[in-house]
């Protein structure tokens, strides 16, 4: 059964959520890519404290969680709000909270007068299925290897 809407609050993150917000990612990609967030997230957070990070709250449990900012002309592009990471834990996936975490982030985007990006690879039918399905569109980058 779907959580009533009106139960799953978005709200920005704080530095108290980090512990969380890596259990989450831990759950959904391992201990590998988790132990490397001390330093990349971590580090990124007290630099720069991302204005575009959020986490959902079902109650007093975060579910899920959205790294994300607006910065500069990454290899020609305009300045964007860029996802770099999300996700939601995954007994409550399907329910609508990656779609609630979208929306704040986009909202966010439309108030700054950017566009919304996130880069996620080609042959992972599951992501891009789901960010189709919130309204993402293929755009212009495309990357070559040698």
């Amino acid at each position: 059964m779907l959580p009533d809407k009106d139960k799953i609050k978005i709200r920005r993150m704080i530095n108290a959520d980090l512990d969380k917000v890596k259990a989450i990612d831990r759950a959904l990609a391992g201990e590998r890519r988790a132990l490397s967030w001390p330093l990349r997230v971590e580090t990124e957070w007290a630099v720069y404290r991302p204005a575009l990070s959020y986490v959902a709250e079902l109650g007093d449990e975060i579910v899920g969680f959205l790294l994300g900012d607006i910065r500069g002309a990454e290899y020609g592009t305009d300045i964007s709000g860029w996802i770099d990471m999300m996700g939601v834990a995954p007994q409550y996936q399907r329910q609508g909270i990656g779609r609630r975490l979208i929306e704040t982030f986009r909202e966010e985007c439309k108030r700054n007068r950017v566009k919304a990006k996130v880069i996620v690879r080609e042959d992972d039918e599951r992501l891009t299925g789901f960010w189709t399905s919130v309204g993402f569109r293929r755009g212009k980058l495309i990357s070559f290897e040698g």
